[in-house]
Parts: C-alpha cells; sequence; structure tokens
C-alpha cells in the first residue's frame, strides 16, 4: 500500500483528488491532506509518504518554496495546478507528473498507473467500472436509479435528497459524502457543502446576491465562492 499526502489550498482540490483516489486504486492510502503547506511540511516529515498531490500557486507559501524546506525527498512528486507556466520548473523539481486543473479523470488515472508501475506493488490499477444504477432503500423494495436521471443531491441533514427528471425525488438515510464517491466524476460535481450537481443538467449560472446554478427542473443549487471557478472551467470542459 502507498501513502499519499494531499497539500491544496483549496478544498475542493483535496476532495476531488480523494474521491478520484478512492475511485481509481485500492493500492493508494491517503495519510493525511492540509489547506496550509506549512503544515503540509510537518505532514511530509512525520508521515514520510511514497506520493505527494502538490498544488503550486498557495497563498502564504508556493509549492516550490514548500519543497525548498523539505528535509525530506523520497517520494513522487504530483504537481496539479490551474497554471500551465510552471512546467519548466516542475521538471527542475524532480516531478514524477504534472496535472492541470480541474483534474481529467483519465489523466489522473494514468498517472496513478505509472506511479504502481514503477512502485513494488504486486498488483496492477483495476480497470475502472462504470456504474450506471444507484441502489437506494425503500420501506418497500429497492429504487433503481440510473446516474443520468439524477439533476441534483442536496443535504438533509444525514441524509439525502435526489431530486430526478419528471419532479420525481428520493430521500435516502445516507449523507451526502457517502454517495459523492459513488457518482460519475465525470458528470457530477460538489459546488456546495450541500449541493451536488449533474452538470448536464445545468441551465444557468447565476450571479446575484450569490453564486447558484439553475437546473434542468427550475431548482437552484447554491455554489461555494471557493467552487465557481472549479465550476464554470468544468462546464466549459463539456
Amino acid at each position: 500500500m502507498l501513502r499519499a499526502i494531499i497539500i491544496d489550498d483549496e478544498q475542493s482540490g483535496i476532495d476531488l483528488l480523494q474521491m478520484l483516489i478512492s475511485r481509481n486504486s485500492h493500492l493508494i492510502r491517503i495519510v493525511g491532506s492540509t489547506l496550509d503547506p506549512q503544515e503540509g511540511i510537518g505532514l511530509i516529515e512525520d508521515f514520510r509518504p511514497d506520493v505527494v498531490f502538490l498544488d503550486i500557486s498557495m497563498p502564504t507559501m508556493s509549492g516550490f518554496e514548500m519543497l525548498a524546506r523539505l528535509q525530506y525527498h523520497d517520494f513522487k512528486l504530483v504537481f496539479t495546478t490551474a497554471h500551465r507556466d510552471y512546467a519548466i520548473e516542475a521538471i527542475r523539481n524532480k516531478a514524477f507528473d504534472y496535472l492541470l486543473k480541474p483534474v481529467a479523470d483519465e489523466e489522473f488515472t494514468q498517472c496513478i498507473r505509472n506511479i504502481i508501475a514503477e512502485s513494488d506493488q504486486p498488483a496492477v490499477v483495476p480497470p475502472r467500472k462504470e456504474q450506471v444504477f444507484l441502489e437506494l432503500l425503500a420501506k418497500d423494495g429497492i429504487n433503481y436509479i440510473r446516474m443520468e436521471e439524477i439533476i441534483r443531491l442536496e443535504a438533509a441533514r444525514s441524509y439525502t435528497v435526489f431530486y430526478l427528471d419528471g419532479g420525481v425525488r428520493h430521500v435516502a438515510s445516507k449523507s451526502l459524502k457517502e454517495f459523492e464517491s459513488r457518482l460519475d466524476g465525470g458528470l457530477f460535481y460538489r459546488c456546495h457543502n450541500s449541493h451536488i450537481i449533474n452538470l448536464h443538467k445545468v441551465q444557468k449560472f447565476v450571479n446575484h446576491q450569490g453564486y447558484f446554478a439553475l437546473m434542468k427542473d427550475g431548482s437552484m443549487a447554491d455554489i461555494a465562492k471557493k467552487c465557481k471557478e472549479p465550476f464554470l472551467e468544468r462546464l466549459k470542459g463539456l
């Protein structure tokens, strides 16, 4: 089992990598993550990980500055950044890979495969299996919901409300976080602590007294300030 640490000044960036790792490999375990590069130094020195996923452009300390302060360097370094301009400096820092945000699922999967191939792990990354249905327990049985039917999911304390095509709603007795890892990351985006949306069902980005996604059914989902730019980038990529 390879141990990994994620350092990114945006929680959405950490959440995405955690989801991609959980979906693409059982051979990598996240032992720590942080929004603070100074704390990241401590995590690396303490845990001595096999892999470090590191953002470059961070307000308090850049990824390059953080690397210069490290004593321990025996890990595979994967930069995650929204900027193409750092590629040369990343090479100088002996980066194993350089992933542009928003991180594409296919590129991340190949990165993981390459990491596993160069390690002494006995197994390879299993091929990704697309999940077509979600199973939701009901009083009288099980509801099978196709991914493309889902418009959005909304947290309701420890429950999750599913909004589907045709005005159908289902309430599941599991948290939003539990469903997040089971959704297709290419189709769904967690735009807020309380909302996951189907990007193909977005009709309009609303920028009035906050940020919102107007969905196909006329409902609105809040977009957290830190998620605004990643959300718009994801829409451009559809």
